[in-house]
């Protein structure tokens, strides 16, 4: 029994001098750590000269000279253009291809000469195979000539896929955003 008072006193007198320790410690800890200060003014924006687009804009595309949406992807190598009914020919020979682009309820038949073939990685998928054509493909005032793959789009959300090839060097893309710009209007040179 003595045994333990002994051992519930020192206890009690450890108890107590480990509290008074760290109450002191406690007060003087402002003196004791150096004080961090978060900078006045926020972090300064480089200056930039490219256009900020968002996710999703309305491009136009040549031919068949029309408006639709698209969505900016910056992980995609290249444009992808919905086409429907693709066909493979030989015109001259060379090979070419007609193919269906749709707007609405209205269908257009474009007829383009095939730069090349690609394969296309897909998510869980096997390699998909697809045409390579050029159009002018055309974001607010920026219209360039690019190489499109045509694909079957009509199961997603968005006709128009606009990848890497079109964005370089012009453009950043804030997620937020969205349809920023209304493409200008296309007149061919004759």
């Amino acid at each position: 029994m003595e045994n333990q008072l002994k051992r519930w006193v020192y206890g009690l007198i450890g108890f107590t001098f480990f509290t008074l320790t760290f109450v002191s410690a406690e007060e003087n800890l402002p003196s004791l750590m150096p004080q961090y200060h978060a900078p006045k003014s926020p972090i300064k924006k480089p200056k930039t000269d490219k256009i900020i687009i968002g996710a999703v804009e309305n491009v136009r595309i040549v031919p068949p000279n029309i408006v639709l949406k698209a969505r900016i992807d910056t992980g995609a190598k290249t444009t992808s253009v919905d086409a429907r009914n693709i066909t493979p020919f030989m015109h001259e020979g060379q090979q070419w291809v007609r193919f269906d682009c749709i707007s609405g309820t209205k269908g257009y038949t474009i007829k383009k000469r095939v730069i090349s073939t690609v394969q296309i990685k897909r998510h869980n998928k096997s390699p998909q195979t697809r045409y390579v054509v050029k159009m002018r493909i055309t974001l607010g005032d920026v219209s360039r000539m690019i190489e499109v793959n045509l694909n079957n789009r009509d199961a997603y959300t968005y006709p128009v896929l606009i990848g890497r090839n079109f964005l370089r060097d012009t453009f950043i893309v804030d997620i937020v955003k969205r349809y920023r710009y209304t493409p200008k209007a296309y007149r061919s040179k004759k």
